[in-house]
């Protein structure tokens, strides 16, 4: 009961953040901003979520994960309202600042609480992982929806329908989500530092590490499907509809995750689709284009939730807020490099053949990167079974 309720209230929550931002672009051209000052809102909110983010995990493991959950619907709404009253660039920046603080605040707390509890049941676990993501993106239909619906009546004032969204779900969490116990005291020396943590168990650097290139994929995908569309002739007005079917092929490929059994080669296998992508993007044109980025979140959702799991089911129990925001942190730090690189290449090439570039260079670097974190992982094991045996002579 205590799971559904977090499921309402991240529901609503979403529900309220991605009101208007299908209209954003807009919106924030009538707050006197241009479109160079509109990704500069972008830098500054991905600058102070690399700034943040890790901290805040950190108080998710020393506080209580649940009122830091209800704080970050709480922010969220300040954000909103600081775009709703303010106009010009510097307000603007100041209102991405504070979501991203939202942001930060908001990651590895009561899904983490859910995950620490389920994580001996990789059945229970993997199924709980599928659903939080699949009411997230189902709010994200339903928000993109009501929006085409909305905005025509409201305008800017769609900020003021999120505002008391917002307000109703943190009232609604405060009241009835579960209380999360404090899983490391703040004067408790004993429980693994996250450093230490990394030191024994190499194997979750690599996965940070991978996860963070993941954004060599992603950042492109997210930044320039729509101009890829646009090059391929595509008509604007298709772009809500395929924005909805990008949520419900996550869906689905989020519902495939949580029935597969964790193998490294089904990894392997997902780079070498995502690799097989990027070169049909480049070599075709025209709606061949439009079908192959259309299915690239398939593949590359599912190999992102391959390495959360791997690091949520390996890291201590009281260090997961901690490890999944370090891996966010890593993450926020590769799109923001990705995004200097696609301002880059934007003026050397096309949106398509740096997109598929992309995913290529991602998929190979990546496959590497695994090989090596699975020898590594296989000698460590190999070394110390060599040592066991001596270890029992020595008793």
């Amino acid at each position: 009961m205590k799971m559904k309720t977090y499921f309402g209230v991240s529901a609503l929550a979403t529900f309220a953040r991605v009101l208007p931002q299908a209209v954003l672009t807009p919106i924030l051209l009538a707050k006197d901003l241009q479109y160079d000052s509109i990704i500069w809102t972008q830098i500054v909110y991905m600058v102070t979520l690399t700034l943040a983010e890790f901290p805040s995990g950190t108080l998710a493991d020393r506080f209580s994960r649940k009122k830091l959950y209800v704080l970050s619907i709480l922010v969220f709404g300040c954000a909103y309202g600081v775009v709703w009253f303010g106009e010009g660039l510097i307000i603007m920046c100041v209102a991405w600042a504070i979501y991203a603080l939202g942001t930060a605040l908001n990651s590895s707390t009561m899904d983490i609480h859910f995950a620490t509890i389920l994580r001996d049941d990789e059945r229970s676990f993997k199924r709980f992982f599928a659903l939080d993501h699949n009411v997230v993106l189902a709010a994200t239909i339903v928000s993109a929806v009501a929006t085409t619906t909305l905005y025509p009546l409201f305008g800017a004032g769609l900020y003021a329908l999120s505002i008391g969204c917002f307000m109703i779900a943190a009232v609604y969490g405060a009241l009835a989500l579960p209380k999360t116990p404090i899983v490391r005291d703040t004067d408790d020396d004993d429980p693994p530092k996250v450093i230490e943590s990394l030191r024994r168990d190499p194997w979750l650097i690599f996965v940070i590490l991978l996860f963070a290139l993941t954004q060599l994929a992603f950042t492109p995908f997210f930044q320039m499907w729509q101009m890829v569309f646009l090059d391929a002739d595509l008509d604007a007005g298709w772009f809500g509809p395929i924005f909805i079917a990008f949520q419900l092929i996550n869906i689905g490929a989020n519902a495939i995750w949580a029935r597969l059994a964790h193998r490294q080669r089904f990894s392997f296998a997902l780079l070498a689709a995502i690799l097989a992508i990027g070169v049909g993007v480049l070599v075709s044109d025209g709606i061949w284009t439009v079908l192959l980025v259309v299915i690239i979140p398939f593949p590359l959702f599912l190999y992102a939730n391959s390495l959360a799991f791997s690091l949520q089911s390996r890291a201590p129990a009281a260090l997961m807020s901690s490890m999944n925001a370090l891996m966010g942190t890593a993450s926020t730090v590769g799109a923001l490099a990705t995004l200097v690189l696609c301002l880059v290449g934007l003026q050397i090439t096309t949106p398509g053949v740096f997109l598929s570039s992309s995913l290529i260079v991602f998929a190979v670097v990546s496959a590497g990167l695994l090989a090596i974190a699975i020898a590594q992982r296989l000698t460590a094991a190999s070394d110390s079974n060599a040592l066991h045996p001596v270890s029992e002579a020595a008793n």
